[in-house]
């Protein structure tokens, strides 16, 4: 169901591709079409604070197809799961493999974690933090793209992603878009928070370079509010299982905190309604 929704979005009929010098446009994207793939571990694309204040580089490992002689690649930037107090870019090494094999480029990034005592508001805090890391590690590709061009991606075909924290990061990053919303998250006091964390599009590095995406890879993530999706903003794809006991399919408390988020079965609909090109997978009791 990926493969097929991903390569509907980053190819049409008539721009085919180079596969290890032969064109090909019904199989790169598709499928994996390549044996082995390289990996740059611990490419630093930022830097900023935890919320106890400890400064930390961003590093990000990037996956490319060996011997790869497209030049305009898609890119997927993938965050993992762990609660957002745990987790590593290597959980997600066999995903990003997978896609890679498949002519992507893909990015498994590190953001910063909650490091202080637990509270709805420093969870919220660290919700916040990891989109803006996230969209610094767009932002490391779209000033590649610019200047060395080292991994060939195509600025107008970049997606987002993850599982669970990194789902509701991806979501968060594409739908949270005006003051009113973060208002809603938090109140005025998580406003200021967020504008003196350098506003919506954060401070974590590669500055005055656009965030823009195409689309999101949610796999069991949520939003604080499905009504945060609104007409022209990122296409979206999801598959969640509907008896998920720690980010909820449709309505209820995150990972046994008293925060209520809505999961991919209230998103999409609203998706849908306002015209967002959106696929969501359901799995029935998983």
């Amino acid at each position: 169901y990926l493969f097929s929704f991903l390569i509907l979005l980053s190819c049409s009929e008539d721009n085919d591709v180079t596969i290890n010098n032969q064109t090909d446009s019904s199989e790169r994207y598709n499928q994996q079409i390549f044996s082995n793939i390289t990996i740059s571990q611990n490419v630093q694309y930022g830097t900023s604070a935890t919320l106890a204040g400890v400064n930390v580089g961003l590093l990000m490992d990037i996956y490319e197809p060996e011997n790869d002689t497209e030049i305009n690649r898609p890119l997927i930037v993938l965050a993992h799961g762990g609660s957002f107090t745990s987790g590593d870019k290597t959980d997600l090494d066999d995903f990003a493999s997978f896609f890679a094999k498949s002519g992507y480029v893909v990015a498994s990034i590190n953001y910063r974690l909650l490091d202080i005592n637990y509270s709805e508001f420093a969870l919220k805090q660290v919700v916040v933090n990891a989109v803006s890391d996230m969209k610094a590690a767009v932002r490391f590709f779209k000033k590649d793209n610019t200047t060395t061009n080292s991994y060939k991606i195509d600025p107008s075909n970049i997606f987002i992603g993850g599982a669970s924290a990194g789902a509701i990061t991806a979501l968060h990053y594409a739908y949270l878009n005006s003051d009113t919303e973060l208002i809603t998250i938090g109140g005025n006091n998580f406003l200021d928070y967020v504008n003196s964390q350098g506003g919506l599009d954060g401070n974590s590095g590669n500055a005055n370079y656009s965030s823009d995406i195409k689309g999101i890879i949610n796999i069991s993530g949520g939003l604080f509010k499905a009504s945060f999706v609104n007409a022209g903003e990122p296409i979206l794809f999801s598959v969640h299982g509907t008896s998920d006991p720690i980010v909820p399919y449709n309505q209820g408390a995150v990972n046994f905190s008293d925060i209520i988020i809505e999961g991919s079965g209230l998103i999409h609909p609203v998706a849908t309604s306002v015209g967002i090109q959106n696929q969501l997978i359901t799995i029935e009791n998983g």
